[in-house]
Protein backbone atom coordinates (compact mmCIF):
# COMPACT_ATOMS: atom_id res chain seq x y z
CA UNK A 1 0.00 0.00 0.00
CA UNK A 2 1.28 3.35 -1.18
CA UNK A 3 2.23 5.91 1.88
CA UNK A 4 0.00 9.13 1.80
CA UNK A 5 1.94 12.11 1.12
CA UNK A 6 2.11 14.58 4.44
CA UNK A 7 1.05 18.06 3.17
CA UNK A 8 3.73 20.86 3.22
CA UNK A 9 2.36 24.05 4.59
CA UNK A 10 4.16 26.79 4.44
CA UNK A 11 4.42 30.87 6.57
CA UNK A 12 4.56 33.64 4.19
CA UNK A 13 8.64 34.05 5.20
CA UNK A 14 9.08 30.42 4.14
CA UNK A 15 7.63 30.95 0.98
CA UNK A 16 9.59 34.91 0.62
CA UNK A 17 12.90 32.54 1.34
CA UNK A 18 12.20 29.52 -0.82
CA UNK A 19 11.14 31.45 -3.66
CA UNK A 20 14.16 33.65 -3.01
CA UNK A 21 16.67 30.55 -2.91
CA UNK A 22 15.03 29.14 -5.99
CA UNK A 23 14.72 32.46 -8.40
CA UNK A 24 18.36 33.08 -7.42
CA UNK A 25 20.85 33.67 -10.23
CA UNK A 26 23.98 33.14 -8.43
CA UNK A 27 22.98 30.51 -5.39
CA UNK A 28 23.39 26.93 -5.13
CA UNK A 29 22.00 24.64 -7.79
CA UNK A 30 20.71 22.06 -4.59
CA UNK A 31 19.11 24.70 -3.00
CA UNK A 32 17.09 26.07 -5.83
CA UNK A 33 16.22 22.35 -6.81
CA UNK A 34 15.38 21.84 -3.42
CA UNK A 35 13.15 24.73 -2.88
CA UNK A 36 11.25 24.29 -5.70
CA UNK A 37 10.48 20.97 -4.59
CA UNK A 38 9.17 22.00 -1.51
CA UNK A 39 7.30 24.82 -2.75
CA UNK A 40 6.05 22.86 -5.49
CA UNK A 41 4.38 20.67 -2.85
CA UNK A 42 3.23 22.96 -0.81
CA UNK A 43 1.13 24.26 -3.72
CA UNK A 44 -0.03 20.96 -4.10
CA UNK A 45 1.53 20.33 -7.69
CA UNK A 46 1.33 16.86 -8.47
CA UNK A 47 4.66 14.54 -8.03
CA UNK A 48 4.89 13.57 -11.43
CA UNK A 49 4.91 17.29 -13.18
CA UNK A 50 7.89 18.30 -10.64
CA UNK A 51 9.58 14.77 -11.67
CA UNK A 52 9.38 16.05 -15.52
CA UNK A 53 10.06 19.28 -14.51
CA UNK A 54 13.07 19.15 -12.77
CA UNK A 55 14.25 15.72 -14.01
CA UNK A 56 14.60 13.98 -11.01
CA UNK A 57 13.69 10.19 -9.44
CA UNK A 58 10.55 10.40 -6.96
CA UNK A 59 12.31 9.52 -4.32
CA UNK A 60 14.22 12.85 -3.95
CA UNK A 61 10.72 14.40 -3.93
CA UNK A 62 10.22 12.15 -0.74
CA UNK A 63 13.10 12.96 0.45
CA UNK A 64 12.96 16.47 0.38
CA UNK A 65 9.00 16.71 1.72
CA UNK A 66 9.84 14.16 4.10
CA UNK A 67 12.99 16.17 5.33
CA UNK A 68 11.02 19.49 5.42
CA UNK A 69 7.98 18.24 7.35
CA UNK A 70 10.73 16.83 10.17
CA UNK A 71 12.39 20.36 10.74
CA UNK A 72 8.73 22.19 10.56
CA UNK A 73 8.38 22.12 14.21
CA UNK A 74 12.27 23.87 14.35
CA UNK A 75 10.92 26.27 11.71
CA UNK A 76 7.91 27.07 14.37
CA UNK A 77 9.85 27.74 16.81
CA UNK A 78 12.28 29.87 14.91
CA UNK A 79 9.27 31.99 13.56
CA UNK A 80 8.00 31.99 17.39
CA UNK A 81 11.42 33.52 18.53
CA UNK A 82 10.35 35.92 15.97
CA UNK A 83 14.16 35.07 14.21
CA UNK A 84 14.87 37.19 11.09
CA UNK A 85 16.42 37.84 8.10
CA UNK A 86 19.64 35.78 7.29
CA UNK A 87 19.65 34.18 10.45
CA UNK A 88 16.43 32.16 9.25
CA UNK A 89 17.46 31.82 5.74
CA UNK A 90 20.49 30.39 7.36
CA UNK A 91 17.85 27.71 9.11
CA UNK A 92 16.01 27.02 6.16
CA UNK A 93 18.69 26.32 4.08
CA UNK A 94 20.25 23.75 6.90
CA UNK A 95 17.62 22.08 6.57
CA UNK A 96 17.74 21.76 2.16
CA UNK A 97 21.59 20.94 3.27
CA UNK A 98 22.79 17.10 2.63
CA UNK A 99 23.31 15.47 5.46
CA UNK A 100 27.19 14.85 6.37
CA UNK A 101 28.12 11.89 5.23
CA UNK A 102 30.69 9.36 7.07
CA UNK A 103 33.59 9.38 3.94
CA UNK A 104 37.14 8.16 4.26
CA UNK A 105 39.34 8.48 7.78
CA UNK A 106 41.58 11.08 7.83
CA UNK A 107 44.78 10.79 6.29
CA UNK A 108 46.47 13.20 8.45
CA UNK A 109 46.49 13.31 12.40
CA UNK A 110 45.78 16.89 13.81
CA UNK A 111 49.60 16.69 15.53
CA UNK A 112 50.91 16.28 11.91
CA UNK A 113 48.84 19.42 10.44
CA UNK A 114 50.33 21.38 12.75
CA UNK A 115 53.94 20.36 12.28
CA UNK A 116 53.07 20.88 9.01
CA UNK A 117 51.50 24.57 9.18
CA UNK A 118 54.50 25.11 12.26
CA UNK A 119 57.02 23.89 8.98
CA UNK A 120 55.48 26.54 6.56
CA UNK A 121 55.27 29.41 8.80
CA UNK A 122 59.48 28.66 9.32
CA UNK A 123 61.83 30.50 6.77
CA UNK A 124 63.31 27.84 4.32
CA UNK A 125 67.08 29.27 4.76
CA UNK A 126 66.38 27.38 8.02
CA UNK A 127 66.15 23.67 6.52
CA UNK A 128 69.43 24.86 3.95
CA UNK A 129 67.48 25.43 0.84
CA UNK A 130 68.19 27.99 -1.03
CA UNK A 131 64.74 29.60 -1.41
CA UNK A 132 63.06 32.90 -0.16
CA UNK A 133 60.09 31.56 0.78
CA UNK A 134 58.48 28.07 0.38
CA UNK A 135 56.99 26.54 -2.83
CA UNK A 136 54.55 23.92 -2.16
CA UNK A 137 56.79 21.00 -3.74
CA UNK A 138 59.84 22.24 -1.64
CA UNK A 139 57.45 21.99 1.54
CA UNK A 140 56.13 18.69 0.42
CA UNK A 141 59.92 17.38 0.39
CA UNK A 142 60.58 18.84 3.50
CA UNK A 143 58.21 17.29 5.47
CA UNK A 144 58.72 13.84 4.02
CA UNK A 145 62.75 14.25 4.56
CA UNK A 146 61.73 15.09 8.30
CA UNK A 147 59.21 12.45 8.29
CA UNK A 148 56.70 13.99 9.60
CA UNK A 149 54.24 12.66 6.76
CA UNK A 150 55.30 9.56 4.40
CA UNK A 151 53.91 11.55 1.11
CA UNK A 152 51.86 14.62 0.89
CA UNK A 153 50.42 16.08 -2.74
CA UNK A 154 50.82 19.78 -3.18
CA UNK A 155 46.87 19.78 -3.50
CA UNK A 156 46.24 18.88 -0.03
CA UNK A 157 49.45 21.35 1.25
CA UNK A 158 47.48 23.86 -0.75
CA UNK A 159 44.13 22.78 0.75
CA UNK A 160 45.84 23.02 4.41
CA UNK A 161 47.13 26.30 3.74
CA UNK A 162 45.20 28.06 2.16
CA UNK A 163 42.15 27.37 3.85
CA UNK A 164 42.92 26.58 7.13
CA UNK A 165 40.39 23.75 7.08
CA UNK A 166 41.13 20.13 7.33
CA UNK A 167 38.91 17.32 7.87
CA UNK A 168 39.32 16.45 11.64
CA UNK A 169 40.20 12.29 12.91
Amino acid sequence: MAKAKQAIILTEKQRRILSKLHTSHTGQYRYKLRAKIILDSADHRRTKDTLAELNIVASTVCKWRNRWNNASEKLACLERDEIKGIEYERAICEILDDLPREGTPAKFSAEQICKIISIACEAPEKSGLPLSHWNLPSLAAELVKRQIVGSISTSQLHFFLKSGRYKAP
